[in-house]
Formats: C-alpha cells, sequence, structure tokens
C-alpha cells in the first residue's frame, strides 16, 4: 500500500484583479488533506468559473503539484488573467412580435454602455443570464404566447468582447376565450366574481393574470372561514381560433375557526395593547383579510423591529391556532433639530417622548424650541384606548411666545381632544381648545390691523374633524391615501374674545412604485371668517413657508400695504408632490425630490397667483434617529427674496 501525499501549502499565482482570499473562497483542496488530483482540476474550473462571472473569459489557468519533502505536496494554480471582457452584443433570433430593444429592457443582463466604468452594465454573470431566460419565457406566456420557447443563450467571445444570442421561437398568439368559474359556490355573486378577475380585462392569454385570479379567488374563499381551499384553473387552447378558454375550479374544502391566538415576544407592552389592534379573535370564522390587516395595524404601532404571523392547524380540523411572535424595538425618542431663517433666526428644537408609556400605547411627550426671536414649550399625553374601548384622547398645555418685527406675541393655554372610529378607516375627532394670547410691545410703525388687537385675547374654541387613513405606516407611508375635513368655532356659546369660524381640507395619496420608491401627493385648502365686528386674530390667519408647506420660502401671506408688515391669509391653498427613493437602501438613506406651489389670500382663491418651490433633499433613518436635510429652490423668485433655503432636522432613540 503507497502512502498518499498531504498538501502542504496552497499556492495561487498571477492573480492581480481578483484577491486571494477571493479565490481561495472556491477552492475545495484544503492544505493538510490528502491531494486528490481529480479535486484540483475541478477546483481550476471552479476558479475559471470565478473569472468568468467578473468578465475575465480570456483567463488562462494551469495547476501544478510539487512535492516538498517524502511526503508533502504544495499545490500551485498559475493564473494569467487577460483583459476584461464587456458583453458588446445581445441579439435575438425568430422574434416577430417583439423587436430586441423591448425584450433587453426584461432582461437585467445589459450590454456595455457608459455607465459600465461605474456600474456592473456589461459585465456577464451567468446566474443573471438564466434568470433573464425564465423573465423571457414568462413574457411570452404573459402576452399570449402558450407554446413560446426561449432557448439557452449561446455565448462566445473574442478578444474584443462577449456576444450573447438567445433563440426564439414564438408559435401563434392566443387570445383570451370563455371564463368560467366552477365548483363550490361562494357568497360574492359569480357574476361579480369574473368582473373581477385580472384575465376578464385582458385581450390575450396572460399567464401572471391568471396566477393573480388563483390568489384573488383563493383569499375570497378564505374571508368566507375556508382557510384550506384550493382553486385549479384549468386552460383549454382553441387552435383554430387561437384563444385559451379558461375555468378556474374551486374547492372550498371545511370552514374553519380561529381557535388560540397567542403572544409571544412582547417583554414589555402588555398582551391587551396586542389584542386590541387586533381583527381576529379567539372564536371568529377564518379570515384572511383579517389577519393582514391585524399585521398591518400592529406594523403601524411602530412598537416592533419584526412582527411574525404563522397559523397551524387545531386540535380539530375546523379550528386553527394563530401564533403572533413580535421583537420590540425602543419607543423612547429624544430628538434635536437646528435650523435657520430670517424670521426666526438660529432655532433649537428638542422633545422627549415614550411612545409605549408603562408598555400600555399611551404617549408623554414634553417639546421646547428655543429659538432667536421665539421659545415654545408643550407638554402632552395621549390615551389611545379610554376606558378601555377605542376612544382616543390627548392633552395638551404650552406656553408660546414670538418676536415679530413690530410686536411680540405671547400665548398660554391647553385642550383636549377626544377620536371615536365611525367605518373602517374613518375616525372622527372633536377637541375643545382654551388659550390666552397676549400681543405687546407694538410699535408705532406697526400695522393698525395688530394695533387694533393690543393686550390680552381669550380663544375658546371646539374642533370637529372626520380623517379617512388607509396609509401603511402612520410616519413614513409608501401606499394608501389619507383624508381629512375640519371646522373651528371659536367665541359664540363658547365664550371667549375671538369670534371666528375656520374650515379646512387635506387630501395625501402614495403610491409604492419600482425599485423601492414612492410617489407621494399632498394638497391642503383652509378658510377662515369672523364671526363678529373684530378682526380675526393676526396670529390665526394662515401663513405660509417651511418645511411642511412652501420649502424655500418663509411668511407667505397678504401685507399690509402701508406698512408690509406679514399679516397673512383668510383663505389658503397649496400642493406638493415627492419622489422618494432609495440612495443606499441597506443603510436606510433615501433622497427625495419635490415641488410645492401654494400661497395665501385675503380672500377668494386665485390658481393663477400660486408661488412656486422646487428642491432636493436627503432623508437618513440613522443610528441616532432620523435626519432630514432639504434645499427648497424658489422658483418665482422676488427681488426681496434669497433663491432658496436649508432645513436641518436630526433625532435620536432612546
Amino acid at each position: 500500500v503507497q502512502e498518499r501525499a498531504i498538501i502542504s501549502d496552497i499556492i495561487v499565482k498571477g492573480n492581480k484583479k481578483i484577491g486571494k482570499g477571493d479565490v481561495e473562497e472556491v477552492l475545495t483542496v484544503k492544505a493538510h488533506q490528502i491531494v486528490n488530483p481529480e479535486k484540483v482540476k475541478m477546483d481550476v474550473e471552479k476558479i475559471r468559473g470565478l473569472y468568468h462571472s467578473k468578465g475575465y473569459y480570456n483567463v488562462e489557468i494551469t495547476d501544478q503539484i510539487e512535492k516538498e519533502g517524502d511526503k508533502n505536496v504544495r499545490v500551485v494554480f498559475n493564473i494569467v488573467e487577460g483583459d476584461r471582457l464587456y458583453l458588446r452584443k445581445i441579439s435575438f433570433e425568430g422574434n416577430r412580435a417583439f423587436r430586441e430593444k423591448e425584450l433587453k429592457n426584461i432582461m437585467k443582463t445589459s450590454e456595455k454602455n457608459l455607465l459600465s466604468f461605474f456600474t456592473d452594465s456589461g459585465v456577464l454573470k451567468e446566474d443573471e443570464l438564466k434568470q433573464d431566460i425564465g423573465k423571457l419565457n414568462a413574457f411570452y406566456l404573459n402576452n399570449g404566447f402558450i407554446n413560446a420557447q426561449v432557448g439557452e443563450a449561446e455565448v462566445t467571445h473574442d478578444q474584443k468582447g462577449i456576444y450573447v444570442k438567445i433563440r426564439v421561437t414564438e408559435g401563434k398568439q392566443f387570445k383570451v376565450g370563455k371564463i368560467d368559474i366552477t365548483g363550490d359556490p361562494l357568497k360574492i355573486p359569480k357574476a361579480r366574481l369574473l368582473e373581477n378577475l385580472k384575465i376578464s380585462r385582458k385581450d390575450y392569454f396572460d399567464r401572471e393574470a391568471v396566477m393573480k385570479d388563483i390568489d384573488y379567488l383563493t383569499q375570497a374563499c378564505n374571508d368566507e372561514g375556508y382557510a384550506y381551499a384550493e382553486v385549479a384553473p384549468l386552460t383549454r387552447p382553441r387552435d383554430a381560433d387561437q384563444a385559451v378558454d379558461i375555468t378556474y375550479q374551486v374547492s372550498k374544502g371545511h370552514q374553519v375557526y380561529f381557535n388560540r391566538i397567542s403572544i409571544t415576544g412582547n417583554t414589555k407592552t402588555r398582551d391587551k395593547v396586542i389584542r386590541r389592534q387586533l381583527a381576529i379573535s379567539e372564536g371568529d370564522l377564518y379570515s384572511s383579510s383579517n389577519l393582514k390587516k391585524s399585521y398591518q395595524d400592529l406594523n403601524r404601532l411602530r412598537y416592533f423591529e419584526e412582527i411574525d404571523f404563522q397559523t397551524e392547524k387545531g386540535i380539530k380540523e375546523n379550528l386553527t391556532d394563530v401564533s403572533i411572535r413580535v421583537k420590540e424595538k425602543p419607543t423612547g425618542i429624544f430628538s434635536v433639530g437646528a435650523g435657520y431663517s430670517a424670521s426666526d433666526a438660529a432655532v433649537i428644537n428638542a422633545q422627549i417622548s415614550q411612545q409605549n408609556l408603562f408598555g400600555r400605547g399611551q404617549i408623554l411627550s414634553l417639546k421646547a424650541s428655543i429659538g432667536g426671536r421665539s421659545t415654545q414649550y408643550e407638554i402632552s399625553f395621549t390615551e389611545p384606548w379610554l376606558f378601555d374601548i377605542p376612544l382616543w384622547s390627548k392633552f395638551d398645555i404650552w406656553n408660546y411666545n414670538r418676536l415679530y418685527d413690530t410686536y411680540n406675541l405671547s400665548s398660554t393655554g391647553g385642550g383636549a381632544t377626544l377620536g371615536y372610529p365611525i367605518w373602517e378607516y374613518v375616525t372622527g375627532y372633536l377637541g375643545y381648545r382654551l388659550s390666552s394670547d397676549d400681543v405687546k410691545d407694538i410699535q408705532e410703525t406697526t400695522s393698525n390691523y395688530i394695533k387694533k388687537q393690543a393686550g390680552l385675547t381669550t380663544t375658546s374654541s371646539l374642533t370637529a374633524s372626520l380623517i379617512r387613513d388607509t396609509t401603511n405606516d402612520n410616519m413614513f407611508p409608501s401606499s394608501g391615501s389619507r383624508n381629512s375635513a375640519s371646522v373651528t368655532y371659536a367665541g359664540g356659546f363658547l365664550m371667549g374674545d375671538a369670534n371666528y369660524t375656520k374650515f379646512g381640507v387635506a387630501s395625501s395619496r402614495f403610491f409604492a412604485l419600482p425599485l423601492e420608491t414612492v410617489f407621494g401627493i399632498y394638497g391642503r385648502a383652509g378658510y377662515l371668517q369672523s364671526n363678529s365686528d373684530r378682526d380675526v386674530p393676526v396670529y390665526e390667519r394662515f401663513l405660509l413657508g417651511g418645511m411642511s408647506t412652501l420649502r424655500g420660502l418663509r411668511d407667505i401671506g397678504p401685507r399690509d400695504p402701508a406698512t408690509n408688515d406679514v399679516l397673512g391669509g383668510l383663505t389658503m391653498m397649496v400642493f406638493s408632490g415627492e419622489f422618494i427613493f432609495p440612495l443606499i437602501a441597506n443603510a436606510g438613506l433615501k433622497g427625495v425630490i419635490f415641488y410645492d406651489t401654494g400661497n395665501t389670500w385675503e380672500s377668494g382663491y386665485e390658481f393663477g397667483d400660486m408661488r412656486q418651490t422646487a428642491g432636493v433633499g436627503v432623508r437618513w433613518y440613522s443610528p441616532i434617529g432620523p435626519l432630514r436635510l432639504e434645499y427648497g429652490f424658489v422658483l418665482d423668485r422676488k427681488a426681496d427674496e434669497s433663491a432658496g433655503r436649508f432645513e436641518f432636522t436630526i433625532g435620536m432613540m432612546m
């Protein structure tokens, strides 16, 4: 018996473009193992595959097994890398219905272009190419070519580059024929089910639409309690008509009820805080829509890093258990923000809040804002389930002081607001506010409008509002909408000195787009009127400018023609659009491009008199909290205005 040699060392020579560590990762031979020439040859091909994946198709690799002493050997891999080759041409053969450009746009693999120096475009990756062949096959199937075949890519290369040829056999294009739903009936009328099918709105057969229809019909069964329903699509091509008849066979099975709902992982948050967010209860008929809604509502709390729902069969066939596992995250917030404006000079904002006080879901917040010309302090407490019913409540007190150019304002007050869900997604609110506002230190040159308001003014007001919210996240939504309407009445039977009515409407809509991008549109309008001979308080009038309205502008509103003091308007309208996109997804760094337009007027709404700004910004959910830096450019700059303005805020999780 001859003793086989042991590998004492593995040497890689000639590698410059790819590190030794990366090469060693693909090797199966290791030091201190018995040498196996076949495995060495296999590793040569693995190294070759590594170089091919990086675009080095002219690489040459040889191996040597060198003796070292009587019993040991060294394995040497000699590499001649050659130049990196890029994909110069992707061509198709047999495509008649679609142009090469259309087919290339479906593929992730791309030809060399101007961005190849900075990106991987033009680098051929065999795994990606195989996935692209699958995408092309799916594309044809989704466009009526039920017999289409996209062959394996033929890859060739020379000294200039790499060439890929893809052969396509399209076959005939089939239209959608007869559509039917058979099997077990559902409560939803068959005509309505057929109307809601994706395939009903297609001219040509679409496999992806059929798959979505299976999901739709399955969920319809689930929502009636049939947790284990099955939907099978039966397709019958008719070659003579070039059409495909589609029949969805529904098998509901038996109804299932929720049995035990268990919650784990919540070391701080009380069980009842989680359970009251659930749209399911023990004993309820199974519903996948309510399971989904429960997950969304829990996620909106922002108490948890992870939420996981698992369903499993219960002790009987008609029962299912639900296991909810959560991983809690810090809910205390300490935020600090800084900014600068012509009206406030330097401003420092600070907030300390607990979003889940004692695990009860309550919010306690202390805010302070200290600037060169203003100070504000506020304490608020929010109980979302007052008396253990879904009665939302908030109580707050504040003190506010502001130095204007020609007068000073000091305000102290408090308020209470109650909210109750009226319909799904719709909540009604009723709030009361009492404040004492002191207009003082008025200069002789100030507007007569302001002079008439000198001294203390007591405001006693009620605000009623309706809000419909279908967004998927309270703070950073990517889908859904948020709409509201409100009316504030001050004075009259509520007593106080101020006597006015203020109306407001707001609407926003969010669209999730490809590549984790989001488009949001926002709109607001307001109307303010006095209910007596006394003017509306100047501090209640509409004034635009800043991060929440017209970024890049400040103090936008009607002015006193005699003194040029900003008074604000009695009507207001503002619209915004934002495109949010990931910059570094793993780091939570996002970019934003925005456009704002709006104005305030003494009366009426003038679409031809809307100020405009646009800009860019960065939003980063950094380790110390959310950071927001945005710059607004004034598109219709006036003589006394700056070209734009920065805003900056940063917060820290406790």
